[in-house]
C-alpha cells in the first residue's frame, strides 16, 4: 500500500511542477497547482504514520490533518475558473476560511516542544477528541458542500454553451465532470467507510486519475495560448429597416420583455445577419463564436443571441450549424467537389469533427450524409 501512497505523491509533485514551469497559465492552471500539493501533503502525512515515522516527524505529520478540508473549495475554484475568464477575485480566498479555523483548532500543538509533541500524539484522543470532531464535521460539510456547487457551476456552464459557441466539442468539459465525479467517489469513502488505508488509497487514485486527465486533456499541463474573451461595446448604431415586423410576429420570449431592442432593431439586426452569414459566410470558421460574430455586427451579443432565439427560433449553435449542413448540401453537388471524401468537404463547411458532422447532418435531414446522399443519387 505504501508504494500507492507513494506514487501518489511523486505525481502530484511532478504535475505541479509542470504546472508551475508552465509558460502562458490561466487562473485555473495558479489554482490547480496548491491543489495538487494541498492533495499530496495529507498522503504524505497519513504515510508517516503508516510508516511509523509520525513520532519522528510529528509537526510534519500534523499539519497535513487539517488539508482535506482544502479539497472542496479547491475543486470549486478550479471548476469556476475553467469555465469562466476573469482575473482571480481575492474575495475567492474567504472559501478557505474553514481550513483557516481547522488550522487554528490544534495552534497549541505547533509551539510545544518536542517531547511534548510526542506526547499528545501518542494520547491525541484525550488531548484532541473535540477538536478533531469540529474538523471531521467541518470536512465532511465541505465536501458535499463544494461538490455539489462545482457540480452545478460545471452544468449551468455546459447548459449555455450552445448560446455561444458554433462548436461545442472541446469545450464541453467532460474531463472536469469525471474530475468532479472522481473526488465525489472519494468524498463518498470518507463518509461510509472511515478507514484510513481506504480513504488515503483512494486519495492516491485520484491524483493518479487527474494525472491522467489533465495529460490527455490539451492545454492544462502543457503551453497553451490562452485568449480572455471580453464583451464587446455597441460598434456602430442598429440598421433600421423600412418596414419592420411587428412585434407579435418575432415570437420574442418573455425572458427578453425588458430588452432595450424595439421590434425594428431586432428586424434590422436579423437583416444584416442574414446578409452577412449569406456573403462573407463566416460559419465557415468551425471557432466562430457568438462574441466574434457579434462584433462583425457591432452589436451587443446579449442583443444578437434575442435576435436568433426571436427570430430562427433556434440558439446560435443550432443556427450556424443548420448553415453549415445547407453549406455542405451544396457543395457536395459541384462537380469540383467530387474527388474530395464527404468529411473534408464538411470541414470546409465548418465542421471540426466527423461527429460534429454527423450529428448535426442528421439532426436536420433526419440521415446520415452517407444515406442522405444514396436517396438523393437514387
Amino acid at each position: 500500500m505504501h508504494i500507492l501512497y507513494l506514487t501518489g505523491i511523486i505525481l502530484a509533485l511532478f504535475l505541479a511542477l509542470l504546472l508551475i514551469s508552465k509558460k502562458n497559465k490561466t487562473t485555473a492552471d495558479y489554482i490547480l497547482a496548491p491543489w495538487l500539493l494541498a492533495i499530496a501533503y495529507p498522503l504524505f502525512s497519513y504515510y508517516l504514520v503508516f510508516s511509523g515515522q509520525h513520532l519522528t516527524y510529528p509537526l510534519l505529520t500534523a499539519l497535513g490533518f487539517s488539508l482535506p478540508v482544502a479539497q472542496g473549495p479547491f475543486l470549486y475554484l478550479y471548476t469556476f475558473y475553467q469555465t469562466h475568464t476573469q482575473r482571480f477575485n481575492r474575495w475567492h480566498l474567504l472559501h478557505f476560511v474553514p481550513v483557516l479555523f481547522c488550522f487554528l483548532l490544534y495552534w497549541d500543538f505547533y509551539f510545544l516542544d518536542y517531547e511534548a509533541k510526542i506526547e499528545r500524539f501518542k494520547h491525541a484522543e484525550a488531548y484532541y477528541q473535540t477538536e478533531s470532531y469540529i474538523r471531521l464535521w467541518i470536512t465532511y460539510l465541505s465536501g458535499v458542500a463544494y461538490i455539489s456547487l462545482s457540480l452545478y457551476t460545471l452544468l449551468r456552464y455546459r447548459k449555455h454553451l450552445p448560446h455561444r459557441f458554433s462548436n461545442t466539442e472541446r469545450i464541453h468539459f467532460n474531463w472536469l465532470l469525471y474530475l468532479i465525479s472522481g473526488l465525489a467517489l472519494v468524498w463518498i469513502i470518507i463518509l461510509f467507510w472511515q478507514k484510513d488505508e481506504i480513504i488515503f488509497g483512494s486519495s492516491a487514485l485520484f491524483i493518479i486519475w487527474l494525472g491522467f486527465f489533465g495529460i490527455k486533456q490539451a492545454g492544462i499541463f502543457h503551453h497553451t495560448t490562452s485568449t480572455s474573451p471580453t464583451v464587446p461595446p455597441l460598434a456602430e448604431p442598429l440598421v433600421i429597416p423600412d418596414n419592420p415586423l411587428p412585434l407579435a410576429e418575432t415570437g420574442a420570449p418573455s425572458k427578453y420583455q425588458r430588452s432595450p431592442l424595439s421590434e425594428a432593431d431586432i428586424a434590422g439586426i436579423h437583416h444584416r445577419l442574414n446578409v452577412l452569414m449569406l456573403e462573407e459566410q463566416p460559419y465557415k470558421n468551425p471557432d466562430l463564436t457568438l462574441q466574434e460574430l457579434a462584433t462583425r455586427l457591432g452589436v451587443h451579443p446579449n442583443h444578437l443571441s434575442q435576435v436568433i432565439n426571436s427570430k430562427e427560433k433556434k440558439n446560435f449553435y443550432d443556427l450556424i450549424n443548420e448553415n453549415r449542413v445547407h453549406a455542405f448540401l451544396k457543395a457536395v453537388q459541384q462537380p469540383e467537389t467530387q474527388h474530395y471524401t464527404l468529411l473534408a468537404i464538411a470541414f470546409e463547411c465548418g465542421f471540426n469533427s466527423k461527429a460534429s458532422f454527423n450529428r448535426n447532418f442528421k439532426k436536420y435531414t433526419g440521415q446520415t450524409p452517407s444515406d442522405y446522399l444514396k436517396d438523393r443519387k437514387a
